[in-house]
């Protein structure tokens, strides 16, 4: 059964976290520069940024890409698990781009435990204000519903996602049932967040985001000195786009789903071994995924042009 609305923006600019594994593939990267994009439209604001493997080079490639869009200022997280996703598989750019842009973790060190720095962002957040946008696996949200008290608030993670998050959007899943990569790279993870978060998701699935190529156009136009258009060529090589995946969750975030996408509403369950997840039919459930509405091509080309916005 699918409703016209679950999730819109308010009126002024939503305020959102990020949590990436960027690395593994360029929509990553692609997605904050749609972040930015949106941002300089008023639609959203920054608060921080998470990055979502053990990979050392992950903070600082989120930092130079905000660098670059004169944003240097938001606060860059990472994962304090150690081996999750390292190795040239999982660093297809990330360390090219921190080692060679100007950026605060060129070593790959010193970046703060996302944990923590969730906890001080969501405590400093209004009451129900903040949208997180999840576009890997899920591990650093799991480990914040984990997380007990501390310095930054005396309520517990389960607690404080609670008083302070809005909505969560996560890039995951394939929908109605079936399997996703960032799913199956933490199935525990995803499995547990699923379950337990305690305010409503939104997920847009692998379906949505193979259907809409981008990228040609900031690879033609974008400077060489883009560090998101250099995250794309290292990583495409010869190809010349790649699928939207995470694209479409910050898009998702800062416009809503109309006039884009359809909304359908039930209930994600997730395999927390395999990572395969099932869904209910359900119109008041706590979760929703998008399905397709306009033309994968129209999406292709709105993206696109987010993509090459000037900072």
């Amino acid at each position: 059964m699918q409703e016209k609305y679950f999730y819109e923006p308010g009126e002024g600019p939503a305020p959102v976290i990020l949590d990436t594994d960027i690395g593994p593939d360029c929509d990553d990267a692609g997605a904050v520069a749609v972040l930015h994009a949106l941002q300089k439209e008023g639609r959203l604001r920054a608060l921080g940024m998470m990055h979502g493997t053990s990979s050392p080079w992950g903070a600082g490639c989120l930092d130079a890409i905000n660098v670059y869009y004169g944003r240097g200022d938001i606060p860059v997280g990472t994962l304090e698990t150690a081996g999750f996703l390292i190795g040239e598989p999982y660093e297809k750019y990330n360390r090219l781009i921190a080692t060679t842009c100007g950026n605060r973790y060129p070593d790959g060190r010193s970046a703060p435990g996302a944990s923590s720095l969730y906890r001080r962002l969501l405590a400093d957040a209004e009451d129900g204000s903040v949208v997180i946008v999840a576009i890997g696996p899920l591990i650093n949200l799991m480990r914040l519903l984990l997380a007990g008290v501390d310095d930054a608030s005396p309520l517990n993670g389960a607690e404080l996602v609670t008083r302070k998050v809005r909505h969560l959007v996560v890039m995951g899943g394939h929908f109605p049932s079936g399997k996703e990569w960032n799913f199956e790279m933490h199935p525990p993870s995803a499995a547990y967040v699923c379950e337990n978060w305690p305010t409503a998701i939104t997920f847009t699935g692998y379906e949505v985001g193979v259907a809409i190529p981008t990228g040609a156009r900031l690879l033609a136009e974008g400077p060489e000195e883009h560090p998101v258009r250099r995250s794309y060529k290292a990583h495409l090589g010869d190809e010349r786009t790649r699928p939207s995946w995470d694209l479409t969750a910050v898009l998702y975030a800062a416009r809503g789903a109309a006039p884009y996408w359809d909304v359908v509403r039930g209930r994600i369950t997730v395999d927390p071994e395999s990572g395969v997840n099932d869904w209910i039919d359900d119109p008041s459930g706590p979760h929703a995924y998008l399905a397709e509405k306009l033309s994968p091509a129209f999406l292709a080309e709105l993206l696109d042009e987010l993509l090459v916005r000037e900072p």
